[in-house]
């Protein structure tokens, strides 16, 4: 919404910051563009809450009490989560820093205005061990450590990764020359089956032969 107003050029209606030249007119003329961006930016439902404020400042005041988390309990809920942090391997690194960096907005809109202090022993600490190498690399072997640091030095270590990983194609590859090996061999086996069951049939038959044979002549005598 600030972007809006910003683009309209009519947030000094909000932040008051006219220049001493400005007319009256000039300054009612935007509060009106102002209070009326807001005001058609706002479900219905937000409008009951706000109630009938007589200027655009006063709207966005009643709005910033309404919606800005700056009470306690919202505040010790992010440090919380802040401080426990820890990366999403099942995420790239890119998206484990979207994450972290809205984390440390939404503590920055509690009032925290210390938390980029923090941020780079917070990331470090939530590094996992496969970048175990990474984080003893950043933690001693710099005298100061940035929060674009450990970000540099994270992606660089997903890279690598991705890198000496191996290739889909050679994993494929291997598969099904597996496949083939397992279905020669399976070929191999039945044709030396039925080679014994036939020798067997043979055998057998031969076997009746003689026995038949014997028996006739038995009975002759």
């Amino acid at each position: 919404m600030k972007g809006i107003l910003i683009q309209q050029k009519v947030f000094k209606a909000i932040d008051g910051k006219y220049a001493d030249t400005v007319s009256y007119d000039k300054k009612l003329e935007n509060n009106e563009y102002a209070y009326s961006s807001i005001i058609l930016n706002l479900s219905d439902s937000v409008i009951r809450k706000v109630g009938k404020q007589e200027s655009a400042k006063e709207l966005w005041k009643k709005l910033e009490e309404l919606y800005t988390e700056t009470y306690l309990p919202s505040k010790l809920f992010l440090l919380e989560k802040f401080f426990r942090y820890k990366l999403d391997l099942s995420k790239n690194i890119d998206e484990n820093i979207d994450d972290f960096t809205k984390l440390i907005q939404d503590i920055k809109l509690t009032g925290d205005k210390n938390i980029d202090d923090y941020s780079p022993i917070v990331l470090l600490n939530a590094i996992p061990e496969t970048y175990g190498d990474v984080k003893a690399v950043i933690k001693y072997g710099r005298d100061n450590v940035n929060l674009e640091t450990v970000v540099s030095g994270l992606k660089s270590k997903e890279i690598d990764l991705k890198t000496n990983k191996p290739s889909q194609n050679q994993n494929e590859v291997n598969f099904v020359r597996g496949r083939t090996k397992n279905r020669n061999s399976d070929y191999k086996y039945r044709r030396h089956s039925k080679s014994r069951s036939r020798s067997r049939g043979r055998s057998n038959s031969r076997n009746k032969y003689r026995n038949d044979k014997n028996n006739n002549e038995r009975n002759n005598e």
